[in-house]
């Protein structure tokens, strides 16, 4: 299916990304550019989430098959997204 879909694929990179922070928090360096923009992070995961909702949508519309919680709504399901990506990087980033 992620091959059939590679734009929703891709739309989980933030968050995976985010969930890779704590990993590399606790060393004495610089914070990369997604520790150091969360806030864009989060907004990037948000859009990239609805996009990927939107499409997935579409194409199930399309099939005649039924949609999920999250294709109903994709606005709200990025938004959660976006802020979920946000809280994890903040919580895990060392200060």
């Amino acid at each position: 299916m992620i091959n059939r879909n590679r734009k929703a694929a891709f739309a989980l990179v933030p968050a995976a990304l985010a969930l890779a922070v704590p990993a590399f928090a606790q060393m004495a360096h610089r914070p990369n550019v997604i520790q150091r923009h969360p806030t864009a992070t989060g907004v990037a995961a948000a859009i990239a989430t609805h996009h990927a909702l939107k499409v997935a949508a579409r194409n199930r519309k399309m099939h005649g098959q039924k949609l999920n919680f999250a294709q109903r709504h994709p606005t709200m399901s990025g938004i959660g997204a976006g802020v979920f990506t946000r809280h994890e990087i903040k919580a895990h980033t060392a200060h």
